[in-house]
């Protein structure tokens, strides 16, 4: 498949109800070759546009861990650096794997400070919900993110307390590894604090997708070629069954993605070309639709099967179970 030119990255997604437009989605899509390069984006400002990287950025915060052998000395193994590059769904293997982490680094669950949520999974929360258990740190989806940030505290033998300080060292080696990936951007970086208490930083897109397209072709050395495989190797841990990034990581093989809050998706290849998308108005609704027409046009893969099939044009239902809609993915400006 061809990749898409410029005109074709201009991407909607539109909210459908009973046939007829109800509310539109716009999207910002850059594509990277290996070196950096813009093939193509969405329009003139979009490769520019700061956006959060949320969690796309775990990824790379797991870089300096894997760097400082915190897998070897600790007996993990890559279902466990997969974890910690999720926003898993809560699942039991999820949690498992999280604890252990935690386990072989001398710390309880209590350690964790992500806070509690949720499991991502309908179906766990649900269980848990009816026998009565509520939701540990653990469940929450950031919490292998957070474990192997503490093992990485542990083996270094940094401070524990105080671990998702701006200045804390090991916030400051996550910070100095997602600038380095991106490429070393001229401009200081911009951030925040994400939804889990981790540091938030914001880059244009087109220094995601290039991070990404790095870390898929091998380009961060051995830490980031032991991310990338245990990702490949482990798609479900890194999001689960309803994820886009699982299900796109399980479609295409040598494919590494990971997606943020507020509509954001990160893609890279094998040969170096890398993808990023927000959806404007931060949507998670649009995700799905967006990341696999996005996927399709921009990087010209089939991104098909059955998981993806169902998250490009996602059912809308009321209360009742009923189908009253649907979402659609589009090209901007095309004849409908």
């Amino acid at each position: 498949m061809a990749t898409a030119g410029e005109d074709d990255l201009r991407l909607r997604v539109r909210a459908l109800r009973g046939g007829l437009e109800e509310s539109v989605h716009e999207v910002d899509v850059c594509v990277t070759g290996p070196d950096g390069d813009v093939l193509a984006s969405s329009d003139d400002a979009a490769a520019t546009r700061r956006v959060f990287l949320r969690s796309t950025a775990k990824p790379l915060q797991a870089l300096p861990a894997v760097a400082a052998g915190v897998l070897e000395r600790l007996g993990l193994d890559d279902r466990h650096l997969a974890v910690a590059c999720a926003s898993h769904a809560g699942t039991d293997e999820h949690v498992a794997l999280v604890r252990a982490i935690l386990d072989r680094a001398g710390l309880a669950e209590g350690a964790l400070a992500c806070g509690v949520g949720a499991p991502l999974d309908a179906r766990v929360a649900q269980r848990l919900q009816d026998r009565g258990e509520a939701p540990g740190p653990a469940r929450h989806n950031c919490s292998g993110n957070h474990a192997l940030a503490l093992a990485l505290c542990v083996v270094e033998g940094r401070p524990v307390d105080g671990y998702l300080e701006a200045g804390h060292p090991v916030q400051v080696a996550m910070r100095d590894a997602v600038r380095e990936a991106a490429g070393r951007p001229e401009q200081p970086g911009e951030e925040g604090v994400d939804g889990c208490g981790m540091r938030a930083y914001r880059l244009e897109l087109r220094r995601l997708a290039h991070a990404f397209g790095r870390l898929a072709a091998g380009a961060l050395g051995e830490p980031g070629n032991r991310v990338a495989s245990a990702m490949r190797s482990h798609p479900e841990l890194v999001h689960g069954r309803s994820g886009v990034d699982s299900a796109l990581m399980a479609a295409e093989p040598g494919l590494v993605a990971k997606v943020g809050a507020e509509g954001v998706l990160a893609v890279g290849l094998a040969d170096g070309r890398g993808l990023a998308l927000k959806v404007s108005d931060g949507s998670g609704r649009a995700l799905g639709p967006a990341a696999v027409l996005g996927t399709r046009l921009g990087l010209g893969l089939a991104a098909s099967g059955e998981r993806l099939e169902a998250l490009v044009a996602p059912a809308l239902r009321n209360g009742r179970g009923e189908e009253v809609g649907r979402l659609e993915a589009t090209v901007a400006g095309r004849p409908r």
